[in-house]
């Protein structure tokens, strides 16, 4: 019984050995971790579960600039296989120069039909229409949408907005938009209160659009980084760094979700109207 004994405590002091040890096949210089943990400050996971600090002084983020030694075979598309359409463009259109430099562009790229989505309204959209129809070879190429004014909410705003828009349409607009991220973000109501993307004040606007069988353009929120913490794990550290005014912390702002939730309930509550989302939601 002794050496059985001797040669089974043998075996679980060699286990204990192993779990205590290195990871089989774990470098030299290198830290393991668990599942989910992180590796520890100046330290990169190299393996799975495997960390290790580079043996020289690592650069800063804005100086490392890797060269990409990948070779394959090119196949440039400088343009379309057929016209394209240009559902959210911003062209500056402030008389014949600028519409030639834009039939240019588009003729260069294979583009068709492009739709101005600039939030123009009342009188300089009626120049921007005159302008448009007034190029024989311009007029059925691009197509305007009317805007919305967010800037003084008092009492009747909503009706001069709605009276606004029917007039627009019937001046030659195909739609609205586009409504900017500020909707839901910045704007304020007349006491001060965060204007909601699906505030009920807005509907007469919504249900003007399905009625004049115009689509509503509207673009919210923003990456869903530009709400979270800024850390390094940030995947927009680096942009945020530089931009520190796209952020939007949680102490100022509704969260992403919130934003996200507020622009599904209006769709949902709004079934007749055409939404169309900019930037990919």
């Amino acid at each position: 019984m002794k050496p059985r004994f001797a040669l089974f405590s043998a075996l679980i002091g060699l286990a204990f050995g192993l779990l205590a040890g290195p990871v089989a096949g774990q470098r030299p210089n290198t830290v393991g971790i668990r599942p989910g943990e992180q590796c520890p400050a100046g330290m990169t996971e190299i393996r799975p579960l495997q960390c290790m600090a580079p043996q020289l002084e690592a650069p800063s983020i804005l100086d490392y600039r890797p060269r990409s030694t990948l070779v394959v075979p090119e196949h440039p598309i400088p343009r379309p296989k057929y016209p394209a359409i240009d559902f959210h463009g911003h062209p500056r259109l402030d008389g014949p120069e600028s519409l030639a430099e834009l039939e240019a562009a588009m003729d260069r790229i294979g583009l068709g039909v492009m739709i101005v989505a600039s939030n123009v309204r009342g009188e300089r959209l009626r120049e921007m229409l005159a302008l448009i129809q007034a190029s024989p070879t311009m007029r059925d190429r691009v197509r305007v949408f009317t805007g919305i004014e967010f800037g003084n909410l008092e009492p009747g705003w909503v009706e001069r907005a709605v009276a606004q828009i029917e007039a627009d349409v019937a001046a030659g607009a195909v739609g609205i938009g586009e409504i900017s991220k500020s909707l839901g973000l910045s704007i304020r109501k007349s006491d001060g209160s965060r204007l909601a993307i699906d505030d009920p004040v807005l509907d007469p606007i919504w249900e003007a659009a399905a009625r004049l069988g115009v689509p509503v353009f509207i673009h919210t929120a923003d990456p869903a980084e530009f709400f979270r913490e800024l850390d390094y794990s940030n995947e927009r550290w680096l942009e945020l760094a530089l931009f520190p005014n796209r952020r939007y912390p949680q102490d100022e702002y509704p969260s992403f979700e919130q934003l996200l939730a507020e622009r599904d309930n209006l769709f949902r509550r709004h079934p007749r109207t055409t939404f169309v989302t900019a930037h990919l939601g």
